[in-house]
């Protein structure tokens, strides 16, 4: 059996005097130790956290911003596109009316010269029949 004499009252005495002295130099500096550490790295998780949020939030509007930058580059080159639809109807459409006037032009000036010509030819024609027919009447 156990017997309670001194020595164990010594011996408990001696035990907790020697957990006072480990919980005052070791366990109370490790458990101080551990809770800043633990402190500390829900700080930087919370860092962490804001930061990845930033982040997301920061690639959402530079993606928005992107999108909109291409849109916006879209409806311009629609745009210029349609503009130069325009102006190159317009050039052809100048372009078509001012060959017309001068293929008129060119025409009216052919149909003179062959008025002209005919008339001269008509005139030449008088002479030379008068030749021809004193050429024939003369060698008949």
């Amino acid at each position: 059996m156990i017997e309670l004499n001194l020595t164990f009252f010594v011996q408990l005495v001696n035990f907790l005097v020697l957990l006072a002295i480990l919980n005052f130099l070791v366990y109370r500096p490790i458990r101080e130790i551990s809770r800043k550490r633990r402190e500390r790295m829900s700080a930087e998780l919370s860092e962490i956290e804001e930061f990845s949020s930033q982040s997301e939030k920061k690639v959402e509007d530079y993606q928005a911003a992107l999108d909109k930058a291409r849109k916006e580059g879209d409806q311009v080159r629609t745009d210029l596109k349609t503009k130069a639809v325009q102006e190159e109807k317009k050039i052809l459409s100048e372009a078509g009316e001012e060959g017309s006037q001068e293929l008129g032009a060119a025409r009216q000036e052919i149909a003179s010269e062959r008025d002209k010509a005919r008339g001269d030819l008509k005139k030449q024609v008088k002479g030379y029949a008068s030749k021809v027919t004193d050429k024939v009447l003369i060698n008949a």
